[in-house]
């Protein structure tokens, strides 16, 4: 697809007197996601350029989307109360039961609506300089990951402007890690306990940090941190550091993008979470509110995070809980919706489990913990709003059990819920469903992949009932780290047990529905009613069935790689021949060379655009039937120059090294073979 293809097909709108936009040096043309995609890169690459307001035309539709949703339910529920209530006392109580169950999304419509209205962004300038002289140092935490995974994280985090320090904080104790810091020039760092999982192995940083400045060394003021698999991008510090010019913020936090595409929650736009950073927390960057922390990709005020006593350890979501404890002492939260880094999503069903249950019930342990039902006092209403929801959200998946048990229970009771006919009750109801998703899709900015997300919803229920499960019994949770790199075999995911009773039961009432309509079974109800209840019935049929589906996909099953491949074409060189690069990794390359180039054995000085050539050992090479051998080629153990100038090529692409990419965009940003 021509470059001018993937332009942004919206104007930016204009800067106006209350929020100019400030001069910035040239970057990254704007993109179009869709066309990205469409193109075969990925969607988080049209953010590589610095954030500003909302397309109009983005915002319109939004605006429309969103009245059209909430109008779609008010004129079904309104033609509901006035057209099809039964008579008699038994079938109007059970008729008004299940009206309230479809009403229940109105609430959370509005309430969406109104916080998602606007999503403008007015950062600073970049800079090339941290403000006020103050001092930067990157941390990484590691534990048990593969060198494949942290190699380019802290190859890249050493060659960000402007200056700073790299501390490569290792709780895994492990020789390697150590010998690459001293490779790349990053600080290696060990404690004796292990204690309070990532946020104790930060808390020992910070601890030293402190001791080294009352013991004369210069002071650290500001530290950006990124998980061991996200990979910084070239601006992640000199686009946000002008924040700090600001002396009430305490923290920035940027999107969390990844490059993995194919995983697990993959939507084909920009991932699952792609809602939650391209829309929620962008609508939070108002007066009164402000994004939490999450973890990756952000940068703290080292006195800010002093006054709070460091970094919270009381629950194992020690971001969001950090967050509210800089909120209470009237610190400000800023979001920088650019794309900065871009990491490892869960690429099997265990993993996001894991890491989704781990979210969940870290929320519960603040809920409890903070109190939030009671948090009023030190909060704004937006931030009230935002965390109290955003905590209960887990719980979601005990909303959606009763959500699915309720047409179940109304149906096997045999009362009449409705008069309208099958027909007509089909239709306005198939209606109203249709403008809805069509119109929330509008407001969340086409973030949202319906199938995607109906799909990964079902992980909500045993997410909910594992939330509920510690609320009442307050068991010890310890944090556990989501697996990254490869397995020992590779295996389908596993189905957790509540859903497949769940599908049983809604296959089970069906068909006594079906019988029922036919006269076979002692209960009689109408037409109409049936449908009534068994829309909702179908539709969550449908959802479990896309879930279950997903999960026992081969391509979510575990991988025995640790690296993650790129497919990217581009020219190549060895020895004055030119060839073809197939697919680059963190460790090795695929290459096509004429045939008798490549020796089958043996170390070759593999260049690649606009790079310097790096040595690759020839792993295996095969002839091809037009005359050509490809070649698989792997970097040396412990040749860590090696891994580096893979890396950079990979994540921080020279200009002009794939001609056939917007500028800007790096060779990571590949969706080719996915």
């Amino acid at each position: 697809m021509p470059r001018e293809a993937l332009r942004a097909r919206d104007d930016v709108a204009p800067p106006t007197a209350t929020h100019p936009i400030p001069s910035r040096p040239p970057g990254p043309a704007a993109l179009d996601a869709a066309a990205l995609t469409r193109a075969g890169i990925a969607g988080w690459a049209a953010r590589l350029g610095p954030p500003g307001p909302e397309a109009p035309r983005s915002r319109r539709l939004a605006h429309v989307g969103g009245v059209a949703a909430i109008a779609a339910l008010v004129l079904y529920l309104t033609w509901r109360v006035l057209f099809t209530l039964p008579s008699g006392q038994w079938n109007l109580t059970v008729a008004w039961i299940l009206l309230t169950f479809e009403a229940l999304p109105l609430a959370g419509l509005v309430l969406k609506a109104w916080s998602v209205w606007n999503i403008d962004s007015h950062p600073p300038a970049p800079v090339t300089e941290a403000p006020n002289g103050m001092r930067v140092a990157v941390l990484i935490p590691t534990y048990n990951e593969p060198l494949e995974v942290l190699t380019p994280t802290v190859a890249a985090a050493c060659q960000l402007e402007p200056a700073h320090e790299t501390w490569v904080l290792d709780d895994g104790d492990r020789p390697w890690v150590e010998e690459m810091c001293a490779a790349y020039g990053a600080r290696y760092v060990r404690r004796e306990v292990h204690d309070h999982a990532k946020a104790g192995n930060m808390n020992h940083a910070l601890g030293l940090m402190a001791a080294e400045k009352t013991a004369g060394a210069p002071g650290i003021d500001i530290i950006a941190v990124l998980d061991c698999d996200h990979v910084p991008l070239p601006g992640f510090l000199t686009a946000t550091l002008g924040w700090f010019a600001d002396p009430k913020v305490a923290l920035i936090q940027g999107p969390q993008s990844f490059y993995n595409g194919g995983a697990f929650d993959d939507d084909g736009i920009t991932g699952e979470q792609g809602t939650f950073f391209n829309v929620l927390m962008p609508s939070r960057n108002v007066p009164g509110a402000g994004p939490f922390w999450c973890g990756s990709t952000s940068l703290l005020r080292l006195s800010a995070l002093e006054e709070v006593g460091g970094v919270a350890t009381e629950t194992i979501t020690e971001d969001m809980h950090t967050t509210l404890k800089l909120i209470r002492r009237g610190w400000q939260t800023v979001y920088h919706h650019q794309t900065l880094a871009v990491g490892l999503a869960p690429a099997t069903p265990d993993q996001y489990l894991l890491q989704r249950r781990r979210w969940g019930m870290g929320a519960m342990q603040i809920l409890v913990h903070e109190k939030l039902w009671a948090a009023k006092g030190w909060m704004s209403w937006r931030n009230y709003h935002e965390y109290l929801n955003g905590t209960l959200w887990w719980l979601e998946g005990i909303a959606t059990l009763v959500a699915f048990l309720i047409p179940v229970l109304i149906m096997l009771s045999g009362a009449q819920t409705s008069t309208a006919g099958p027909l007509v009750f089909l239709g306005v109801f198939v209606a109203m469903f249709t403008v809805r998703l069509w119109g929330s899709k509008q407001l969340m900015r086409n973030e949202i992949h319906w199938p995607t997300a109906f799909a990964l919803r079902i992980f909500r229920v045993p997410v909910g009932l594992a939330c509920l499960w510690w609320l009442l019994s307050r068991n010890v949770l310890e944090f556990q780290v989501t697996p990254k790199g490869a397995a020992d075999a590779r295996l389908r995911g596993r189905t957790p047990r509540i859903l497949i009773v769940m599908v049983v039961l809604i296959c089970g009432v069906l068909l006594y529905a079906a019988a029922g309509l036919a006269g076979l079974v002692p209960w009689r109800t109408s037409a109409g009613s049936t449908v009534a209840s068994g829309a909702w019935l179908v539709l969550a049929g449908a959802v479990l069935v896309l879930g279950t589906r997903r999960i026992r996909a081969v391509e979510f099953a575990t991988s025995r790689r640790n690296a993650y491949r790129v497919e990217v074409t581009a020219p190549v060189e060895t020895d004055g021949v030119r060839g073809e690069l197939l697919d680059i990794s963190v460790g090795g390359a695929a290459v096509r060379f004429p045939q008798a180039t490549l020796p089958g054995s043996g170390t070759i000085l593999l260049r690649l655009p606009e790079s310097d050539p790096v040595p690759l050992r020839v792993v295996r090479s095969t002839e091809q039937p037009d005359g050509s051998q490809i070649a698989s080629l792997r970097a040396a153990d412990g040749d860590w120059a090696a891994y580096r100038t893979l890396s950079l090529w990979i994540f921080h692409t020279p200009s002009g090294a794939l001609p056939e990419f917007p500028p800007g965009v790096p060779a990571a940003a590949s969706l080719r073979g996915r």
